[in-house]
C-alpha cells in the first residue's frame, strides 16, 4: 500500500468515526429538545389562571394619577381622527385629561407599519416629556396595530385600553381593561 493510499485511509477511517459522533450528538440534542418542549407544554396546562381578574380591571378603571393623558389612534382610512369620539366619551364619563393624537390613512403595507411604529416610539417619548402617569388608549385600526401598542407600552406606566363596540353605546368607548403582566 502506497503512501498516499494509507493517508486516504486514515482520512475515511477519521471521517466515519466523525461521522458516528456527529448522529450520536445529534440524536442526543434532539431527545434532550424534546424533553425540554414536553417539560414547557406540561408548565403551560399548569399555570393557573388569574384569580384577581375581575378585581385587577376595576381597579385600574378611570383616572387613579396625576397626569393621565388620552391617546386617540386612528388608522382607518375612513376616518382621520378619532378625537372628537374621545372627547365626547371623556365627557360623558366625566374624565379630565389631554388628548395626544396619531393618525395614519390605514396601515396599507410594510412601509406604513414601520411608518406607525416609529411615530408610536415617537409618541411614547413625548409622553414622557410630558411626565404623563397613565395612558388612556383609544385605537381605531387593525387588531396588529393593537398587538404592536401593547408589546411597545408594556411594562411602562400604567395603560388603560378601551374598546369601541357595534353598535357604540351613547358614550361611544367603553373601558376594557388595563395592560396587565400575569
Amino acid at each position: 500500500m502506497s503512501t498516499l493510499e494509507m493517508i486516504w485511509d486514515y482520512i475515511n477511517r477519521f471521517a466515519s468515526v466523525l461521522t458516528i459522533f456527529t448522529v450520536a450528538f445529534s440524536g442526543f440534542a434532539a431527545w434532550k429538545l424534546a424533553q425540554q418542549s414536553r417539560r414547557v407544554r406540561e408548565l403551560a396546562r399548569k399555570t393557573p389562571p388569574i384569580k384577581n381578574f375581575q378585581e385587577l380591571v376595576n381597579y385600574h378603571r378611570g383616572v387613579q394619577t396625576s397626569h393621565p393623558v388620552a391617546l386617540a389612534i386612528s388608522l382607518i382610512p375612513q376616518s382621520v381622527s378619532i378625537k372628537g369620539d374621545v372627547q365626547r366619551f371623556l365627557n360623558t364619563s366625566g374624565l379630565k385629561m389631554n388628548i395626544e393624537e396619531l393618525s395614519l390613512d390605514g396601515i396599507n403595507d410594510p412601509n406604513d407599519l414601520e411608518i406607525f411604529v416609529n411615530q408610536l416610539r415617537t409618541k411614547r417619548r413625548e409622553l414622557e416629556a410630558m411626565q404623563a402617569t397613565e395612558i388612556h388608549a383609544f385605537l381605531a385600526g387593525p387588531v396588529v396595530a393593537g398587538v404592536i401598542l401593547g408589546a411597545m407600552f408594556d411594562n411602562w406606566i400604567p395603560v388603560k385600553l378601551y374598546h369601541k363596540p357595534t353598535p357604540p353605546p351613547p358614550s361611544v368607548y367603553e373601558y376594557w381593561m388595563p395592560l396587565i403582566k400575569n
